[in-house]
């Protein structure tokens, strides 16, 4: 009877070890959570941007990545594209994949419309991404020899506009009957044939 009066030995050193585990779990749950999160991306669209964000060390939240980041900096939405809804992705590969299949629409609009200059930027974007699939990379291989198609088309056509400028211009030394003038018409005649087969180039699919 006597020993129940007696406090056990080791009581407040047994809550103390207690409380000591019970932070040490919190700590590393609370670590772990954080370096999930850091490793963590979202797609944003903000206004007429699209930004990326990257997730802090901390149980929750983001921060946009800087406007010096050549890969994931904000780039501007092509006008007309709507804009995607916000996305969250778990690690960066995943981010790269989804950013690529649309950049890579992106592209192929803008060309569609005659926008070669856009279309040229966005796969620039595209080629940048570290995190793509062997697909994409030839897919993405695809659409740049898609772009310097139309490219050497527009150069044909130009081409075409200039040799008829200078053919006009070869013309009128023709007509003036100065010291070129035979001169004139005979590389008149030799730019006729280069002009027809410009031409005929700029109208094949």
């Amino acid at each position: 009877m006597a020993e129940q009066g007696v406090p056990k030995r080791g009581g407040g050193l047994q809550r103390f070890i207690l409380w000591v585990v019970i932070a040490a779990l919190f700590g590393t749950v609370w670590w772990l959570a954080s370096d999930r999160n850091e490793h963590r991306f979202r797609a944003v669209a903000r206004g007429s941007a699209l930004v990326i964000e990257r997730g802090r060390f901390f149980p929750t939240g983001s921060s946009p990545l800087p406007p010096t980041d050549k890969v994931y900096a904000p780039f501007p939405i092509p006008a007309g594209e709507r804009p995607p809804a916000d996305t969250e992705f778990d690690e960066q590969n995943a981010l790269d994949r989804w950013l690529f299949d649309l950049l890579g629409s992106w592209a192929r609009n803008a060309g569609k419309k005659g926008d070669d200059r856009t279309a040229a930027a966005l796969v620039d974007r595209a080629n940048a991404l570290p995190g793509l699939t062997g697909a994409q990379v030839a897919e993405l291989t695809t659409l740049r020899a898609d772009l310097a198609w139309d490219d050497a088309q527009q150069d044909i056509a130009s081409a075409a506009q200039l040799i008829d400028g200078a053919r006009r211009k070869l013309e009128a030394v023709r007509q003036g009957n100065g010291a070129h003038a035979v001169d004139a018409s005979a590389l008149s005649g030799k730019l006729e044939g280069v002009q027809h087969t410009l031409r005929d180039l700029a109208k094949r699919p």
